[in-house]
């Protein structure tokens, strides 16, 4: 009896300190400052390696320059390894000799989209880090190997850069050179090298192709740039939205202006770095983001390939990524996020449930994809930032995500490829970082597929249906992963499931549906690859109307009481128009015949709010340029006027 008495006592003491444990309040300053840690063990786990070069690659399609990419990061990360560590010095210097040497004899991979660029940055990062007036370890780098390794980004800052494209005062920066993650890299290019280039005596009396001098170069971007951190603020981060590959693509050229810029300059990439991660820290779990996207393309939709490669850098969230020279500029950069957004990060259970509302810009002139990065004489792509486009909406729970990008059934015409091209939205749930339910109109080549569906949605209730005016769409499916959910139950033409934290259900709104496990393949850029096999169903109309319902535990009580709601909901069909009332109790409308605006309890969704950021932790008035992040005592404001 003493035994049993003691064991029991033993519980309630683990009991009560694991309750302790899980009350104490998030030391947000601690874990950012630990990054540093961090990023160091990425860079010893490396210790001691040869180099191992990445396969060149043929070019992705005719008249363009070899697919080097892979091959020249993994130069790039070699290089910043070996400086970093301060081993194999002269190995560091040879490996990225030779990759100068190589784009000097392929000068087709110089203006190439798809390789150039991507890893130029970093090279001029390593430069003012380890060069001959290095501001970390100067002299790792020799003259001679700084030196051979500018005379390729001479050529590509030589043909790429002409006046049109720093010029800010009509555009405010909207005219974007290829995509938006392209055209950042693109100016970060022109903008660091003129700053090299203007003091190196080879090169700072040097008058480019279209005019200018490496000096006035530089004056000009650094205008531009201040005025590209105060546009996005303004009117809306991320027209490749949410997209958590292209955007880690996008900021990782902010960080060598944050580094290596004026203070005026520094200052204002500080600040979009600090907004982009307040954007992405309060809409995931675990790392992996939820909400409405775009360019998510199919296999890594279904597969959840969303998660931030700088979460577990700078709040600790997931696993030890492996080094990579994509990211080698944030590695080796200063910056760091504050403790505010941190906390938003770290505190899935007490950031509670919300709702977040975010003003994005899709709409606009298409102009020419720049398979070559020096074509001057072609149209940059143009955003219309005057009216509205679309409204982003998530709906968040400690139990899961759910989110979708609502916008009008409008023409494939008038929206930007970037924004158009492969929209995801979906729910998200804890636990299993590939849990998940996603709606979507199927590309043909499970690849990409253009302005393929659009919605509606109240809190956890979303409806979608595929668009007539989509290109490359086939069949509307729901994709339920099989990790983190349960084998389905099918009632009255429903289907349900439950994970962890919630239950879930998808209905097809008119007409019939099958469904199974099919084996789908995804296309990549260099070949194709199998999808790991999740349940699929089918609707026997393509443009029949889908609708995913989502509640936690918590609010649903039993899984009985939630299939009861859902079951008491039936949609109502009048003319094409659906009128379905939500688990929660919101009344919404969906025309079927893609005309009228949905409406959320008799309001028509508004695709231009007032506020181009809205939620308890981020709040901006449209075009303002001041932003505030927050959580309980800890606050930011970020005024990108000053």
């Amino acid at each position: 009896m003493r035994l049993v008495r003691y064991l029991l006592l033993l519980l309630v003491i683990c009991m009560a300190d694991q309750r302790e444990a899980q009350a104490q309040p998030i030391d947000a300053d601690a874990v950012v400052a630990q990054a540093g840690d961090r990023i160091d063990a990425i860079f010893r786990a490396e210790l001691g390696k040869p180099l191992q070069r990445a396969k060149k690659q043929p070019p992705l399609s005719e008249g363009r320059g070899p697919y080097v990419r892979a091959y020249s990061f993994s130069i790039v990360g070699f290089a910043a390894r070996c400086f970093y560590l301060g081993e194999q010095i002269d190995e560091a210097n040879a490996a990225l000799a030779e990759n100068a040497r190589y784009y000097l004899d392929n000068p087709l991979a110089i203006v190439d989209r798809d390789s150039m660029h991507w890893h130029a940055d970093v090279v001029m990062r390593l430069i003012d880090l380890y060069g001959s007036n290095g501001s970390a370890k100067p002299g790792l780098i020799t003259p001679e190997t700084e030196a051979l390794c500018l005379k390729p980004i001479w050529i590509y800052a030589n043909t790429c850069s002409w006046p049109s494209q720093y010029e800010y005062e009509k555009s405010r920066t909207w005219s974007t050179h290829c995509s938006e993650n392209h055209h950042t890299m693109h100016f970060t290019v022109l903008w660091h090298f003129a700053k090299l280039a203007k003091d190196r005596p080879e090169y700072k009396d040097r008058v480019y192709q279209h005019g200018g001098t490496a000096a006035e170069h530089y004056r000009a971007w650094n205008a531009y740039f201040r005025v590209y951190c105060l546009e996005r603020a303004r009117k809306g981060i991320g027209v490749e939205m949410m997209s958590v590959g292209y955007n880690a693509t996008m900021i990782k050229a902010l960080y060598n202006f944050y580094d290596f810029g004026q203070p005026e300059v520094k200052e204002a990439a500080g600040k979009l770095l600090d907004l982009y991660f307040a954007y992405w820290a309060q809409e995931q779990i675990g790392g992996v983001v939820g909400g409405g996207k775009s360019r998510v393309y199919f296999g890594k939709g279904l597969e959840g390939g969303d998660s931030h490669s700088m979460a577990w850098i700078y709040f600790g969230i997931g696993q030890q990524p492996t080094l990579n020279g994509h990211d080698v500029n944030p590695y080796l950069s200063s910056y760091r996020p504050p403790a505010v957004v941190a906390d938003i990060a770290l505190d899935v259970e007490g950031r509670g449930q919300y709702e977040v509302y975010q003003r994005v810009q899709g709409l606009g002139k298409q102009g020419y994809t720049f398979p070559l990065m020096d074509a001057h004489d072609k149209a940059s792509t143009v955003m219309n930032t005057d009216g509205g486009g679309i409204l982003r909406y998530t709906f968040c729970d400690p139990a899961f995500i759910i989110g979708t990008p609502m916008h009008e059934p409008r023409p494939l015409e008038d929206w930007v490829s970037i924004s158009s091209q492969n929209r995801w939205h979906g729910v998200i749930f804890p636990g299993e970082a590939m849990a998940r339910i996603v709606p979507i109109a199927r590309p043909k080549d499970n690849w990409r597929a253009i302005n393929a569906q659009w919605s509606v949605q109240a809190k956890g209730t979303l409806i979608t249906q595929k668009l007539k005016s989509h290109r490359g769409a086939a069949e509307m499916i729901v994709w339920l992963s099989k990790e983190g959910l349960s084998e389905p139950i099918e009632k009255d033409g429903v289907i349900f499931v439950e994970s962890d934290g919630a239950y879930a259900a998808v209905r097809v709104a008119t007409g019939g549906y099958a469904w199974g496990d099919p084996a789908f393949t995804s296309k990549t850029e260099t070949g194709e690859r199998k999808v790991r096999i999740g349940r699929v169903v089918v609707p026997e109309d393509e443009y029949a109307p889908v609708i995913v319902e989502v509640m936690s535990k918590q609010d649903a009580k039993s899984f009985t009481r939630f299939i009861n709601l859902v079951l008491a909901n039936k949609p109502r069909l009048d003319s094409g128009v659906i009128a379905y009332k939500t688990v929660y109790g919101d009344e919404l409308t969906f025309d079927t015949n893609q005309k009228a605006t949905p409406t959320i309890n008799g309001k028509p969704v508004n695709y231009a709010p007032d506020r181009v950021y809205h939620s308890p932790f981020l709040k901006s008035d449209y075009d303002s340029g001041i932003v505030t992040i927050s959580k309980g005592a800890r606050k930011k404001v970020l005024d990108f006027n000053k």
